[in-house]
């Protein structure tokens, strides 16, 4: 995470917490009037409105975050190690892969060429704590698609990578790719 995405956090935290400040400034002064004698009920709806504000802030970001933990794009600088913990979470964690249902690869391959392509799913292999290896694939969608992508996925990856074609699948194949780190 950046620099300004923890500026972001840190301002979005203090605005939060002086809001539930506010609410319970509110429900304070509720309890002091009716102490008082007096009718305390709009002062105590106006706290618990006020508090349910970050409460339903929080709650709005896990939802979204749980909509969108899977990125649609995978981007890997593979030049140098990269350590697991840095990818996004996908919630699909195992020994030594991750499993994303991502529609785009991004990586800078090994060479310092760069590899982009349109693709069903990436899996991010790992030992020790830094990935060894990614793998992609893609269902073709039409007759004839899995040798031009086939074709073009060889001509972008070239020594730093391996492509196979599995024309059994589906009903027009699917091709897959492979490249190794270090």
């Amino acid at each position: 995470m950046g620099a300004g995405g923890a500026v972001l956090i840190l301002v979005v935290g203090v605005i939060l917490l002086a809001v539930v400040a506010v609410g319970v400034l509110l429900l304070v002064a509720a309890g002091a009037v009716r102490l008082s004698g007096n009718n305390p009920k709009p002062l105590a709806w106006s706290g618990v409105g006020v508090l349910a504000v970050p409460v339903l802030f929080v709650a709005g970001l896990i939802v979204f975050a749980q909509f969108t933990g899977d990125p649609d794009t995978i981007e890997l600088d593979l030049r140098e190690p990269v350590e697991l913990s840095s990818l996004p979470e996908d919630g699909e964690n195992f020994p030594g892969m991750r499993d994303y249902d991502s529609e785009h690869v991004d990586l800078v391959l090994p060479d310092g060429s760069r590899f982009e392509a349109e693709v069903d799913g990436v899996l991010v292999w790992s030992d020790d704590g830094y990935v060894t290896r990614v793998t992609f694939d893609r269902r073709a969608r039409k007759q004839g698609e899995t040798e031009v992508i086939s074709r073009a996925w060889k001509e972008q990856l070239g020594p730093s990578g391996a492509v196979e074609i599995d024309s059994g699948y589906s009903n027009h194949g699917r091709v897959s790719g492979e490249v190794f780190v270090g």
